[in-house]
């Protein structure tokens, strides 16, 4: 026997709600806010509690208006942590106890029930161990400069990101972390740099062409020197050594008393006194 007019008539009823369904989300979605996510690298202990900082502004709003009151979704390594609300700052700060040591991918979304629509985005969480070096590296010293008549920006402000490595800047890096040092990525220059995407940005680049995983700090108001001294405030005393491209870089450091190769080494007399050249990323090692 085929189908009964009782299960016609059932079965467009069920289509019916699904077209009406459909149709109110569509038209749901069309008419969300869209936001723009900040989730910023973390570092800590194994067993020692983090604060994960979260944001959420508007997109497209020439003042990165907060948007407070959304709920946002935190997942580390692939598993569900936590959901927290946005205050009116459009923050929310997530409490997380690693146990273990090591280096671990962090995402943050917004839930989908929300009447805000920003793309997830993802950084690392760092469980390091105090008494391990760390080494800090200018992003300019990993990238080949861009041809352009143009002057050079640093990385982080905007601009699109080179897209070719230093060659063997990638495998070297990668035998100084592999038993050794802990690694720091920062982008150079000292004016105050945007968050919302940037770190996104360097991650992505770091990962695609095989650098080591590590933390990135983006420099806030107070540059680069501000960056080191809020390192050392919260105990990471092991931060020693740097490698990096520019001047700045390297006046920088020496200030605060840390090594410092310059790769590739600066013209006769713009090397800074004290710091260490090197040709090439097959010679830093020698250095450090």
């Amino acid at each position: 026997m085929g189908p009964q007019p009782q299960a016609y008539r059932a079965l467009a009823v069920v289509l019916a709600m699904f077209v009406w369904v459909s149709a109110g989300t569509g038209s749901e979605a069309a008419d969300k806010i869209a936001g723009l996510l900040t989730l910023r690298d973390a570092l800590t202990l194994p067993n020692h509690p983090v604060r994960i900082d979260a944001r959420l502004t508007a997109a497209g709003q020439a003042d990165h208006r907060p948007l407070g009151g959304v709920p946002l979704h935190l997942r580390i390594d692939g598993k569900d942590i936590a959901t927290g609300t946005t205050d009116e700052a459009g923050r929310v700060l997530f409490e997380y106890l690693p146990k273990m040591r090591g280096t671990t991918v962090m995402s943050l979304s917004v839930d989908p029930a929300a009447s805000v629509s920003a793309e997830p985005r993802e950084a690392t969480l760092c469980v390091w161990e105090r008494r391990r070096p760390i080494v800090l590296v200018e992003l300019e010293s990993l990238m080949l400069p861009v041809a352009s008549s143009a002057p050079a920006e640093p990385v982080g402000t905007g601009a699109k990101l080179p897209t070719e490595p230093v060659p063997d800047a990638a495998d070297e890096l990668s035998k100084l972390t592999q038993y050794y040092y802990n690694v720091v990525y920062v982008p150079g220059g000292e004016r105050s740099l945007p968050e919302s995407d940037v770190g996104q940005r360097l991650r992505q680049w770091l990962t695609s062409h095989k650098f080591p995983p590590g933390f990135v700090a983006v420099p806030g108001t107070g540059g680069l020197s501000a960056t080191l001294d809020g390192f050392k405030q919260e105990g990471w005393t092991t931060m020693k050594s740097g490698i990096g491209r520019t001047r700045s870089f390297a006046e920088t450091l020496l200030q605060h008393r840390m090594e410092v190769v310059v790769v590739p080494e600066l013209p006769k007399g713009e090397l800074p006194r004290k710091a260490k050249g090197a040709k090439d990323w097959k010679e830093v090692r020698k250095k450090l």
